[in-house]
């Protein structure tokens, strides 16, 4: 048999081997084809890769929550619970070990305590959060005069002042109505007279969030306004932005606390458009804004001490870092 048979009949030999053991291996399940897929996707296991992520349910949708650190960071997550938009759930979670970060908004009264990690925005991410007061355009057309109550309020109103407001909530036990009545008569604002006149008009409904801090500010403009002759009332623990924002529009909520940045990446992302500012939504919406404060109060990325140390973590971008 000349040699060019037989190399033709080992090349066919082993060709037909290879072939067997392609077809004897076990195929990918769906899951596992899945989870590879997704593994490759990730890329490499990174220390955010290992940690579960907290906070309210609008969070993967809010544009600068968790969509801020997979577009600016690149920062995927094993997985996202929901637990409330910095408050009581996400910090009790953090302790427990049930998520590793959450959000805790960067006023927190928590995160004076040495319990808490607050990450360091170092690609800057998250926008400037001036608290600002927006009214529906119904009750500022009723009552043209209302900057002249609630521009003080916010000139006076900074971010260390906010800060303590919310520890004495959180860590103090004071109620918000007392905080804000506090703050207000720290401010020159005087309880009203007998003699005080009572404007006509309707009634102004104040809203408020479902966390403390824009609770103690709606009852801060609450209380300015009734002090000043309005008529009021505070309704209290709406919800979040998806939910409080459209009986904003409505009308049926006339004055709300918000947030300069979130609320124009909320609305942006409504209107399907970006870069366009805070002014020139809310009048698209029936919407006023008035002045915005000094103070701020962001979206916080934080880990437990404990966490910081075992992973070596000071800012968001360490949580790329590969896993150890």
């Amino acid at each position: 048999m000349s040699n060019q048979l037989l190399t033709g009949r080992s090349s066919l030999m082993f060709s037909t081997a290879l072939a067997a053991l392609f077809l004897a291996a076990p195929s990918l399940s769906a899951n596992e084809a899945e989870q590879e897929a997704s593994a490759s996707k990730r890329g490499p296991e990174t220390i955010a890769n290992q940690f579960v992520f907290g906070s309210g349910k609008e969070c993967p949708h809010e544009p600068y929550c968790l969509p801020a650190l997979e577009e600016e960071y690149g920062l995927h997550f094993a997985d996202f619970v929901v637990t409330d938009p910095g408050g009581p759930r996400t910090r009790e979670a953090l302790l427990n070990g049930d998520i590793q970060i959450g959000v805790l908004f960067t006023t927190n009264g928590y995160l004076a305590t040495d319990r808490f990690v607050l990450l360091e925005d170092d690609r800057n991410a998250q926008p400037a959060e001036n608290v600002i007061p927006v009214a529906h355009q119904s009750i500022g057309d009723a009552y043209p005069e209302l900057g002249e109550v609630l521009n003080p309020l916010s000139a006076a109103l900074t971010t260390p002042e906010l800060t303590e407001m919310n520890r004495r909530f959180a860590l103090d036990g004071v109620e918000a109505e007392t905080i804000a009545g506090e703050w207000l008569k720290e401010h020159g604002a005087s309880a009203p007279s007998e003699s005080a006149s009572k404007k006509e008009g309707p009634t102004i409904v104040v809203g408020s969030g479902n966390f403390a801090e824009s609770i103690i500010l709606a009852e801060m403009y609450r209380q300015a306004l009734d002090q000043a002759g309005y008529p009021t009332r505070h309704r209290q623990e709406i919800g979040n932005r998806a939910t409080y924002l459209p009986l904003l529009e409505s009308g049926e909520i006339d004055l709300f606390p918000e947030y300069t940045g979130s609320l124009g990446g909320w609305l942006n992302t409504l209107a399907d458009t970006s870069g366009q500012p805070l002014s020139a939504l809310l009048p698209e919406r029936d919407l006023v804004g008035f002045e915005p404060a000094p103070a701020q109060d962001k979206n916080g990325f934080v880990v437990t001490a404990e966490t910081a140390k075992r992973y070596d973590l000071e800012k968001i971008s360490d949580l790329a870092k590969p896993a150890p």
